[in-house]
């Protein structure tokens, strides 16, 4: 027994130092908690209201999800570094999903991803930084339809290009996602820039999708500052020009979403954070045009407590409380 025991020992230090010479790395987090989601219904029909044939469900439900990202790089011996990424995801609100790989190579500030590619304007600073709660969400995100990391599979077909540059405070970026590179579809190609810049003051930010999705006309653009000047404090204000509903069983499909405004603020003191915003949009099909938020952290070293409270544009209240913790 104690011989099997220290060949078992053995056999998983031999393991950690082959995984830390070939440079493999796990991230991620974990959160759990609860979400209250006023009139929340199962939307049978898929067409993003409440009607005939949908049924009110649990407005207080638990809510859980584990990721881990798989990093695998290596280095040149002349500074180059070569790397790709996997996802594994469980969450009990979208069940669990491996991703398709994405691979990149990098030198120095520039980088370049190819597979299951970032995309620019999902990757746009200022973008989602209104957020709040366990849950990560703000009405003031934009409500467009458009290409990001895929945490679940796809077609084999689908392809993106992602580069992007970083200089002294300056981040240029732009993306390229193809459907289906093998053959000619009805889904367009997708392609986006984004531009930022960070200083100790202040931010900046600006975004743009074309056929965002791969949805002929579906165009989207953003933009977005931050100020940090104040003590603990960040006043940020984005404008993002919205799609168009891309759900075709939607009775306003094919119409403009709007667009959306929000103002945000984040408030620290010690280990608390304070944050909330007021966001507007013009979306035809909505019951009120304003939407706001309020929430807070607190950092328990290792881990937080987080919630928020926020009123859509539905005029329902939504609401979360849980903890999360990274690793």
């Amino acid at each position: 027994m104690k011989k099997l025991l220290l060949a078992s020992t053995a056999l998983l230090g031999f393991a950690s130092v082959a995984a830390a010479e070939t440079g493999v790395t796990i991230s991620g987090f974990g959160r759990f908690g609860l979400t209250y989601q006023e009139d929340r219904y199962s939307d049978v029909n898929s067409n993003g209201i409440f009607d005939a044939g949908d049924v009110l469900t649990n407005q207080a439900q638990v809510h859980t999800r584990l990721r881990f990202n798989i990093d695998a790089t290596t280095e040149t011996d002349s500074g180059v570094t070569f790397g790709g990424r996997i996802r594994i995801q469980d969450s009990n609100d979208g069940g669990a999903g491996l991703s398709p790989a994405l691979l990149y190579v990098s030198y120095e500030g520039l980088r370049v991803e190819v597979g299951n590619a970032n995309t620019a304007f999902d990757s746009a600073a200022l973008l989602y930084d209104s957020e709040l709660g366990l849950v990560d969400s703000s009405f003031g995100d934009s409500r467009s339809s458009f290409f990001s990391f895929a945490t679940d599979s796809y077609s084999a077909n689908r392809m993106g290009v992602f580069a992007s540059y970083t200089m002294s405070g300056f981040s240029g970026k732009i993306s390229f996602i193809t459907p289906d590179q093998t053959t000619s579809t009805a889904v367009n190609e997708e392609v986006s820039v984004a531009l930022s810049y960070e200083s100790d003051l202040f931010s900046a930010s600006a975004a743009a999708a074309q056929d965002a999705s791969g949805i002929a006309g579906n165009d989207v653009w953003f933009i977005g500052g931050a100020y940090k000047g104040l003590p603990n404090t960040v006043i940020g204000l984005n404008y993002i020009d919205e799609g168009i509903e891309t759900n075709a069983l939607s009775p306003t499909a094919g119409a403009s979403l709007g667009s959306t405004v929000v103002l945000y603020a984040n408030y620290v003191m010690g280990a608390t954070t304070l944050k909330g915003y007021v966001a507007n949009n013009d979306y035809v099909a909505n019951a009120t045009d304003t939407s706001f938020g309020i929430g807070a952290d607190y950092d328990l070293g290792g881990a937080k407590l987080t919630g928020g409270v926020q009123r859509g544009y539905d005029e329902n209240m939504y609401a979360d409380f849980g903890v999360r913790f990274d690793f």
